[in-house]
């Protein structure tokens, strides 16, 4: 995980969300990093977030980074075999963070695979519409169906 943090500006992370707090914030201090984590209960343990996301939960423990939420939405083997070149129609990846530069970068990564980014909102909000269970949780769609999932909320 060392190596990880110490590789880039911008670091993805997708481990299971009970080992957040094994995330090295000094060495991710400074950095956008991408959580793409969700929490289930049955596998993490039913845990009182006191009315925070997970996210922000992360935040708290990393608050020298630069936190986005994303990635985490869609299916893994969508994610690696539906980019596409053009951007018609292309599959949505949704942001979420509190810094409007990582999301910009996040979102311009999103684009560079392949995919259109919609920004959900904040760690609280737009997080809470990435949560499993979610209108838009592992439910493939263009960003016209992402709007309208989303309530025109986007």
């Amino acid at each position: 995980m060392d190596d990880a943090a110490d590789f880039g500006e911008v670091v993805l992370v997708a481990i299971p969300f009970f080992a957040y707090e094994a995330l090295p914030a000094d060495r991710l201090s400074g950095k956008i990093v991408v959580d793409a984590t969700n929490y289930y209960p049955g596998r993490d343990g039913s845990l009182d977030f006191g009315g925070l996301t997970s996210s922000e939960v992360i935040s708290g423990h990393l608050s020298g980074a630069r936190l986005v939420k994303g990635f985490n939405t869609m299916y893994y083997e969508t994610l690696a075999t539906a980019g596409k070149e053009s951007e018609e129609d292309r599959l949505v990846l949704f942001v979420a963070g509190d810094d409007d530069e990582a999301k910009t970068t996040v979102s311009q990564l999103i684009r560079k695979i392949g995919f259109a980014p919609v920004d959900t909102g904040t760690l609280r909000d737009g997080g809470r519409r990435q949560e499993p269970d979610s209108s838009i949780y592992n439910a493939p769609m263009t960003e016209e169906r992402a709007r309208e999932a989303l309530g025109g909320a986007a």
